[in-house]
């Protein structure tokens, strides 16, 4: 998928869905700007914050999310090697509206720990609409 077609700080979700997943991509261009290395990407520790931005109250706080590996590069050059992946759950879209969401990558190393939090310029809008279709029995 080529990022650059679509505005990555943008996610759309239906209420009561948990696919598509939420990606966001590890650009190169972050990587260098806070020397990131292939090697400090091998122990992480990735996670998913979630906040209502009609109150300011967190949905999801630190969540464990995952980083994914783009092994297929030669077949598709545009892709970034690395994306950062959350996958909601039912109860995080059961409510309408809109979100800011936010992951945290905690570096773990014996010598020195950082976290770097992404987007570094602001946080993914997160729009939960509703459906017009119920799957779900509560």
């Amino acid at each position: 998928m080529n990022y650059s077609t679509f505005d990555i700080n943008n996610f759309f979700i239906k209420k009561d869905s948990t696919l598509p997943e939420l990606k966001y991509p590890l650009i190169q261009q972050v990587r260098e700007e806070y020397g990131i290395t292939d090697d400090m990407l091998e122990n992480v520790a990735i996670t998913f914050s979630m906040i209502d931005a009609s109150n300011g109250l967190y949905c999801i706080a630190n969540v464990p999310a995952n980083l994914v590996i783009n092994t297929d590069r030669p077949d598709y050059p545009a892709e970034e090697k690395y994306t950062l992946v959350y996958r909601f759950k039912l109860k995080d879209t059961r409510k309408s509206g809109r979100f800011l969401g936010e992951f945290k990558v905690d570096f773990i190393q014996p010598i020195s720990c950082g976290k770097l939090t992404l987007p570094v310029d602001g946080q993914i809008n997160i729009i939960i609409s509703d459906s017009i279709t119920k799957t779900t029995v509560i």
